[in-house]
């Protein structure tokens, strides 16, 4: 039946007819639907990019916020720590100064107590050798002491001995 002659009319009309049906077909119905949806496809991609410019920009704007944040707050954090060092050292010498004035009293009062006991010691040495002098002369000669004399004597003997040092 390929190579009767008889039926190639029919062939030849039923393959223009599907043809043109095909070519109908894909002009409005197929190709438009992939024309749409390449257009679709499109504006898609490009309202993608437009939004990814404006998302990269916002991320700039963010980014240099955070920055400007970042340095904003570095520089106050110094200025409390700044601060904090001023307030540290100016506690610190104050609190010397308020040891050291301490200190000084209680070198004072130290002072003042050692100078009371020095005389203190001083005059019990002098009524000692005062006492001493007294048994010496009485027990080792014959001499009658006068007490009046004797504490004379010692009191100026004692006074250049504590001026010479």
């Amino acid at each position: 039946p390929q190579l009767d002659l008889n039926t190639y009319p029919s062939l030849v009309f039923w393959s223009v007819v599907s043809l043109i049906i095909g070519y109908i077909l894909m002009k409005y119905l197929v190709t438009p639907n992939i024309k749409s949806i390449l257009n679709n496809r499109e504006t898609n991609i490009q309202n993608d990019l437009v939004k990814a410019r404006t998302s990269s920009q916002e991320t700039e704007k963010i980014k240099e916020n955070i920055i400007n944040s970042q340095r904003d707050l570095k520089s106050r954090s110094q200025l409390i720590i700044n601060q904090a060092l001023t307030e540290t050292k100016h506690n610190i010498e104050k609190k010397e100064k308020d040891i050291n004035q301490k200190l000084y009293e209680k070198i004072i009062k130290a002072e003042k107590q050692i100078l009371d006991t020095q005389k203190l010691v001083i005059k019990e040495v002098i009524n000692n050798s005062e006492e001493l002098t007294e048994n010496v002369i009485q027990n080792l000669t014959n001499l009658k002491y006068d007490k009046v004399e004797g504490k004379r004597a010692i009191n100026t003997a004692s006074k250049i001995i504590l001026t010479e040092k």
